[in-house]
């Protein structure tokens, strides 16, 4: 089902963070009519209402997966946001693996290419179940946390 305009609804943002220092916010809307996904990507500082966001995903053939990558030196350790598909290659370039090249399997985990081992310095969450939350770099891997009560157990976010 597809909308000529989209509703779209607040669902929540994962906070980014390197220790305490604030990096970036993960946000993402849905379409309260067909349930249509905006994400966005916001850095910190001034921005206008549109800047950082990155397009729809209508339908539940695509997901919006969020993909953090270890620093290594001077190159700091980030999360982007990545859209996705089942069976796709997604290239993502990340300190210490030898293929840049992802596939996101049937269950949407993610593995490497070449020998369909799990990335070494990439993790990889879906964006739309992790938000409310906030995901600390500082640490390998990284340490992500849900602000959502999900069970009796601590609450950490899972990686797919």
């Amino acid at each position: 089902m597809s909308c000529k305009v989209h509703d779209f609804l607040y669902v929540g943002a994962l906070n980014v963070f390197n220790d305490q220092e604030l990096l970036k916010v993960l946000e993402a809307w849905k379409c309260r009519a067909c349930g249509a996904v905006l994400a966005g990507e916001r850095p910190m500082g001034p921005i206008t209402s549109s800047e950082g966001l990155m397009g729809v995903i209508e339908g539940g053939e695509e997901r919006w997966l969020a993909v953090a990558r270890k620093g290594s030196g001077s190159i700091p350790p980030d999360v982007i946001v990545v859209r996705a598909r089942r069976g796709q290659e997604i290239s993502v370039e990340a300190v210490d693996e030898e293929d840049s090249r992802l596939l996101v399997r049937d269950d949407w985990s993610v593995v490497r290419v070449t020998d369909g081992e799990p990335p070494r310095t990439v993790v990889v969450y879906d964006l739309l179940s992790q938000l409310k939350g906030y995901i600390d770099l500082s640490t390998w891997p990284p340490k992500a946390f849900t602000l959502q009560r999900r069970s009796p157990v601590q609450g950490d976010l899972k990686t797919i």
